[in-house]
């Protein structure tokens, strides 16, 4: 699994409907409707939500990534120390980070390029990222 930041993943695409998804990869294992009428589309095989935004015409428009044989730029994030990829992000993405700390898990988030990263117990959990376009 490829993560293409402002792109998406593979082949689902920031813009996509829920049934260009749902014919691209299949029927999502759960559904999940926010505060905001948001549908999160959870598949859990490839360890993925897709967020189905009402702002972006009811298309994708957020994606978590949680699998840990994805990739980034042919990086395993996953195996990165926090340092070493914080590092390596800020300056692929010429962005600095600002961090969240909740107790068990840190949020660091590249506002200006719609990326987040969220760590517990020390080791990433979720690549989280938007399109920023």
């Amino acid at each position: 699994m490829e993560i293409e930041l402002n792109r998406g993943v593979d082949e689902i695409l920031f813009g996509m409907t829920e049934s260009n998804i749902i014919d691209l990869i299949g029927p999502p294992n759960k559904i999940v409707l926010d505060g905001y009428g948001n549908r999160d589309l959870i598949y859990n095989k490839l360890e993925l939500v897709l967020k189905i935004e009402l702002e972006n015409g009811s298309t994708l428009g957020w994606i978590e990534v949680h699998n840990r044989e994805s990739r980034w730029n042919d990086i395993n994030p996953w195996i990165l120390k926090r340092a070493e990829f914080l590092d390596l992000l800020s300056t692929n993405l010429e962005d600095f980070y600002e961090s969240e700390d909740y107790g068990y898990m840190e949020s660091y988030s590249f506002c200006n390029q719609w990326v987040e990263l969220q760590y517990e117990f020390d080791s990433l959990t979720s690549f989280n990222f938007g399109s920023c376009k």
